[in-house]
């Protein structure tokens, strides 16, 4: 057929028009260094941080705790409190940067991680020295306020440990004051409804085994309370025996919620007192824990470099400028069928 596609005849066709192919190559790549130099590239400088995560503690997820604490490290390196400082040693530095706002700085600033290692902090400006500076500051910023969060870090890390420890004791205290309330109505409600007919005949078993673990409740480890249970009547004593000896229990009661209820509330005010200066250390610790160190990997210089160089924005202009003659000739083929089925 006489619209056949032949590819030997094409490649043929295509090494005698090689002038042409390396016409739009030359054009595509004195476009591409013309834009390079109408479009002058910006400067990146470029710093590694070393992220040290301690995976001694124990947790129930503990990778979801390390990949919180991560985020909070990523999110606290780009806060406004960070960016704010930089902003302001910059201005103070260079008049360059009076005109320049956080939100500039945000974009000029990136951090690059995937775990826990090297963490890479880039930075962006329109000179070599400026992007250098740039850099320059903002890690001695991140490193500086890291470490100053780091000490309210271990100090939410130890209030954490006096809270708990606190709030456990006042659970306790709580609970025993209400095992105690408990006792006292129930041996208070079966002296109230003692029977006077059945004050001479022994208690049954299951009644007398009754009182005596309210009793054994209420004593718990008190040596006082421990002597009480020593001086239970016996089993064939009569029921109105056991009253002078549930007297002494209500009184070694009523002695011990004298003692644990002024307790419980030393305890509660001291919990509120800790508990605010947690909140207060958190807050000032910004999302950081004392389970993580950051140091710097590198010996402190930053040389700059370009993003797009002259030579590489030539490459592109020239693969783009043979990307289009292959368009226009694969355009060929197709105009040649088309007037063919016409």
């Amino acid at each position: 057929m006489v619209n056949e596609w032949n590819a030997r005849s094409e490649i043929l066709a295509i090494s005698h028009r090689w002038p042409v192919i390396m016409l739009f190559i030359l054009l595509g790549s004195l476009i591409g260094a013309a834009a390079a130099y109408l479009l002058p590239s910006p400067y990146r400088a470029e710093s590694t941080l070393h992220v040290a995560y301690n995976a001694d503690i124990h947790l129930r997820n503990p990778d979801d705790y390390k990949n919180w604490q991560m985020e909070q490290l990523n999110i606290f390196i780009q806060s406004d409190g960070v960016l704010g400082e930089t902003l302001l040693r910059l201005q103070n530095q260079n008049s360059v940067w009076s005109d320049t706002t956080i939100d500039d700085l945000a974009a000029s600033l990136h951090v690059y991680w995937r775990n826990a290692g090297e963490w890479s902090l880039v930075a962006e400006a329109p000179s070599p020295d400026l992007a250098a500076e740039l850099l320059d500051t903002w890690q001695q910023v991140i490193l500086e306020q890291i470490e100053a969060a780091t000490v309210h870090a271990y100090a939410v890390l130890d209030l954490s440990t006096r809270v708990d420890t606190l709030y456990l004791e006042r659970v306790d205290t709580n609970l025993r004051i209400s095992e105690l309330n408990q006792t006292k109505d129930a041996i208070q409600a079966w002296m109230q409804n003692f029977d006077e007919n059945m004050a001479d005949s022994p208690l049954e078993a299951r009644e007398r085994w009754l009182l005596l673990s309210r009793a054994a409740s209420a004593a718990g480890w008190n040596p006082q309370g421990a002597a009480l249970l020593t001086d239970t009547p016996p089993p064939e004593a009569a029921a109105s025996e056991y009253l002078p000896w549930l007297e002494k229990m209500l009184v070694f009661i009523d002695q011990e919620l004298e003692t644990l209820e002024p307790q419980s509330g030393q305890l509660t005010e001291e919990y509120n007192q800790l508990y605010g200066e947690w909140e207060e250390e958190l807050e000032t610790s910004r999302g950081l824990t004392a389970y993580l160190v950051v140091s710097p990997l590198d010996n402190g210089s930053h040389p700059a470099k370009p993003v797009r160089t002259t030579g590489m924005m030539a490459f592109v202009g020239g693969m783009l400028g043979l990307l289009t003659w292959a368009l226009i000739w694969l355009m060929g083929p197709v105009r040649r069928a088309r007037s063919h089925l016409a």
